[in-house]
């Protein structure tokens, strides 16, 4: 089943590249969400171990309660 982007469904799994069209953020920002503790974006892997899979319903409530990102971290010099 393709992704509808004008409609979220919360019991389907989204790839990456999907939540990152709905979300309107970047690919890395969806990983380091992934990253954080507790997760901000919860995900599954698929059954071969390879794909991440975010559920709708998680990607409703980011829509929902948007997270604020601090912008990429610098060296000090």
């Amino acid at each position: 089943m393709r992704p509808d982007f004008q409609r979220i469904v919360p019991d389907l799994l989204y790839s990456v590249m999907a939540a990152r069209k709905l979300l309107g953020i970047s690919h890395t920002t969806i990983y380091e969400y992934m990253r954080q503790s507790p997760p901000v974006l919860p995900y599954r892997r698929s059954e071969n171990g390879w794909h991440r899979l975010i559920l709708g319903s998680d990607i409703i409530f980011l829509l929902d309660h948007p997270q604020v990102k601090r912008g990429r971290k610098r060296k000090k010099r």
